[in-house]
């Protein structure tokens, strides 16, 4: 049995709200054994939080973890330019290496931030060696993760080496699930994520769904109510409608849920996964999140895109707030009036990103906060920066100054996978050159293609373009 004393930190457990408390935390065998003052533990490795924040590892709901060999090339675009170019055209010139190596860098990249847990939603899988490679990089990074099967088809731009069988996703999903997850006891659970819930014809999400159950998956994941991209889908309706609502869906964006569909995603205990920087740039409508846990949804926060956005979840956490209490001022301004006081707080937010997200994906028993008999998924955040000099209030430190270099040591189900500010098993320098490698090559692939004529025949997907 290994055994981890944690000292003198001022943590927040998240089990009671984010009340700071001054204690110490045992870990003994990957749980959390006891959080008291000044506890002593014989032959545990002691790591001294002394005036650091520690607190809960975070919940990232939502990521394409496959993109980040593509950092910044989603900088200006709409939904309309990330369907064409990534989902259509970048896509198609990943190979299975490739796969792994995305999946790979961007989990180590969310442990470095201090994500402890993260729902990948994959559609990278152009053949069923891109299923087993990215799976494999996520099982290597020491990440805790449900690993979301997609269905999407991208090798119609370029011919892939596939199978004729136009099923042959669905079999390749039995099959990756019998052979990397039956049984299995890791980290890495199976999820599933279907083509596209507002796009594709009604009877095929249905069966996606069906199948997703039939195999156990942890969360189906949705792209759902993208503002006006998604009018008149109606998905949450129908599916209540054939009673196909339940806790296993989880509905990514949400922005255009109208308070009955919240009403009935509450009912169903499903979850949402917010991700505000997508929402906000692409036109998909304000960040549901606020409104969503007003109605009673289990409720959490996502990067979604690292070909745009840093993998961590500080930026989701300040745009999710900031924006909801700007759309609630303008109200008032709107009225010739100003607030007196300002809503949301700071506290609502980390919650999101951490029991709220556990939650959603239903493994609050597990993870989400610092509790006695949970896994110990925890993150010591350092105090000594500039930018987090002082820090009076250690919840509004974590959501408004803190950056991902303030993460000085991260474990994950008891596992140091981050000590004194470096990741532990990564060798980024060597690693680095292989992942640029990819990162040109794919890139190199891409600039062969005529783009317009492949925008021009995926307009009538999105309707509502301006």
């Amino acid at each position: 049995m290994t055994k981890t004393l944690i000292k003198g930190g001022r943590v927040l457990t998240m089990a009671d709200g984010t009340k700071e408390i001054a204690a110490d935390i045992l870990v003994e065998n990957g749980r959390i054994a006891d959080i008291a003052p000044n506890l002593a533990a014989d032959g545990a490795e002691v790591i001294d939080a002394s005036g650091d924040i520690v607190m809960p590892g975070f919940v990232d709901t939502h990521r394409h973890v496959w993109q980040t060999q593509l950092r910044t090339v989603a900088t200006d675009w709409s939904l309309f330019d990330y369907f064409v170019e990534m989902r259509l055209s970048y896509s198609t010139f990943y190979t299975a290496e490739d796969a792994y190596l995305g999946n790979y860098v961007g989990a180590l990249e969310a442990v470095d931030a201090g994500v402890t847990t993260m729902v990948d939603h994959c559609h990278i899988l152009n053949t069923p060696e891109h299923a087993e490679e990215a799976v494999r990089g996520l099982q290597e990074s020491g990440l805790r993760s449900i690993f979301c099967y997609g269905t999407f088809p991208n090798e119609p731009r370029v011919k892939m080496s596939v199978p004729d069988d136009p099923g042959w996703r669905h079999k390749t999903a039995r099959e990756l699930h019998a052979k990397a997850f039956s049984g299995s006891k890791g980290l890495t659970h199976f999820g599933f994520a279907p083509s596209e819930a507002e796009a594709m014809p009604f009877e095929e999400l249905v069966a996606e769904i069906k199948l997703a159950r039939d195999l156990g998956a942890a969360a189906i994941s949705c792209h759902a109510a993208m503002g006006a991209y998604a009018m008149g889908a109606d998905i949450v309706e129908k599916l209540h409608k054939e009673g196909l609502l339940g806790p296993d869906l989880l509905f990514v964006h949400g922005a255009a849920f109208t308070d009955r569909e919240l009403d009935l995603i509450a009912e169903a205990g499903a979850g949402i996964s917010s991700t505000p920087e997508t929402e906000l740039q692409m036109g998909m409508g304000f960040p549901v999140a606020h409104r969503a846990t007003a109605h009673g949804v289990k409720t959490g926060l996502g990067v979604d895109i690292v070909s745009n956005y840093a993998g961590d979840m500080f930026m989701p956490m300040r745009l999710g707030l900031q924006s909801t209490r700007a759309t609630r001022n303008a109200e008032y301004e709107a009225r010739g009036r100003a607030p007196a006081d300002i809503t949301p707080d700071a506290a609502s937010v980390l919650r999101m990103a951490t029991l709220g997200g556990a939650e959603a994906i239903h493994m609050e028993k597990e993870i989400g906060s610092l509790e006695k008999g949970k896994s110990a998924d925890i993150v010591i955040v350092s105090t000594e920066a500039m930018h987090m000099t002082p820090a009076f209030d250690a919840v509004g430190a974590l959501v408004l100054n803190a950056r991902p270099t303030d993460i000085s040591t991260v474990l994950v189900a008891g596992n140091v996978v981050k000590r004194d500010g470096k990741l532990v098993q990564a060798d980024w320098p060597s690693l680095r050159g292989k992942f640029v490698a990819s990162a040109e090559r794919i890139m190199a692939g891409f600039e062969t293609l005529d783009i317009p004529p492949i925008a021009e025949a995926a307009r009538p997907i999105m309707p509502h373009l301006e």
